[in-house]
């Protein structure tokens, strides 16, 4: 049984949330696991907290941009808003903050959406976020 949060997540990803094994028989099926995991416990703090002081929309992104490229999908703007709970307004700013950091890059452009990218380094830094955290 999957919470509102988690449908969102799933319907911006347009796939079911993986299933981590505890073997780990695939290193990128490990990885991706683990990012959707933080992705979704990062999202259900505001459970456990007012959200504006605990916010953390920028990780949000750069999960749902990590977990895109894990799953090689074009993740669009649209689908980072949706998938972090943010307005349309609030991902662009984000985005275009994560792009100037050099963290991300507009992968490509379309009339109503643009679609969006980890650049190697924020890859590198992701990857290594998610590596770091080996109870999750």
């Amino acid at each position: 049984m999957f919470n509102p949060l988690q449908r969102d997540f799933q319907a911006a990803f347009a796939q079911d949330l993986p299933v981590m094994s505890p073997s780990g028989s695939q290193p990128g099926s490990a990885l991706e696991a683990k990012a959707v995991r933080l992705h979704t416990l990062g999202r259900l703090r505001g459970k456990h907290f007012f959200t504006p002081v605990m916010a953390d929309s920028a990780m949000g992104v750069m999960l749902s941009l990590l977990v895109g490229e894990l799953q090689s999908a074009r993740v669009s703007d649209t689908a980072l808003a949706l998938a972090n709970m943010l307005s349309r307004a609030e991902a662009e700013a984000l985005i275009d903050r994560l792009v100037h950091a050099g963290l991300a890059v507009i992968t490509g452009f379309e009339p109503d959406r643009r679609t969006v990218g980890l650049t190697p380094l924020g890859s590198a830094r992701m990857r290594s976020f998610v590596n770091d955290h080996p109870d999750v």
